[in-house]
């Protein structure tokens, strides 16, 4: 395992030899990465979530009545569509269905807020650091602006069930996360090896792929830590990850020319 470690940090352009990663390898490499994303969003989220309870209640004053008909938002009187700016959250209220999931995810990014929430006409929409969690009405069964607020008036508080669970439900989302990073790379690292005319199984370029990764996840992780964010990670993260693998493709080329 630390000799995958320090190859991973110290020696990209030799990812190939990667290839000789065990399955088990494998599984703790990818949760070792999980887990530093996760400390990651898990400090940033503790930090937001001392000022949770305060901006929180600034949303919850202005929210209008309502309920959930149907698995519909429904509002007792006409309402139009808003969004409401704190510094912890970005809040779209949209009985209309005027608004799109991109839209929350585009304004969460381009405002830097940590987290986005949308009582859309349809569903419940969480942005938490740039990851995705839409829930149907359907599944929260019966909600209504008074459940609404006693969530909110939740968040800021500590406790080691919360703690837990924040940092379960940030391990599986940042787990996601990674697995399609790690499969768009090996996708395209796949493709690459076809072009380099080079015969090595996707499996063993998929060992490749995951290891071109620890470079920028670990980079983009502290700054995250430190409440910095980089826009168009997952870009910059592609481009790096697939240089390497490239770099390495050919340096095994060489090695293995007959």
């Amino acid at each position: 395992m630390k000799e995958y470690l320090k190859l991973g940090f110290t020696a990209p352009n030799e990812l190939y030899k990667a290839m000789k990663m065990t399955r088990k390898q494998l599984f703790y490499y990818f949760a070792l990465l999980t887990l530093v994303i996760t400390i990651s969003m898990a400090s940033l989220l503790m930090t937001v979530m001392g000022n949770l309870k305060e901006d929180g209640q600034e949303i919850t004053e202005k929210l209008p009545s309502f309920q959930i008909t149907d698995d519909k938002l429904m509002v007792e009187e006409k309402t139009e569509s808003y969004v409401h700016q704190t510094n912890s959250f970005l809040f779209f209220f949209d009985p209309n269905d005027s608004i799109q999931e991109e839209e929350i995810d585009t304004n969460v990014e381009r405002l830097n807020t940590p987290i986005g929430i949308g009582l859309m006409d349809d569903q419940f929409y969480l942005n938490i650091v740039g990851q995705s969690l839409p829930v149907s009405y359907a599944q929260l069964g019966t909600f209504n602006d008074s459940d609404f607020k006693d969530i909110m008036a939740d968040m800021g508080r500590f406790s080691p069930v919360v703690l837990f669970f924040t940092f379960v439900v940030t391990y599986i989302a940042s787990g996601f996360s990674l697995l399609y990073e790690w499969l768009i790379i090996a996708l395209f690292a796949n493709v690459m090896k076809t072009f380099a005319r080079i015969a090595i199984p996707f499996g063993k370029i998929a060992r490749m792929a995951l290891i071109a990764l620890s470079v920028p996840t670990v980079i983009f992780a502290l700054f995250e830590t430190f409440g910095l964010f980089i826009p168009f990670t997952f870009e910059i993260t592609l481009g790096f990850s697939l240089l390497f693998v490239y770099r390495s493709l050919k340096n095994y080329k060489k090695k293995h020319k007959n």
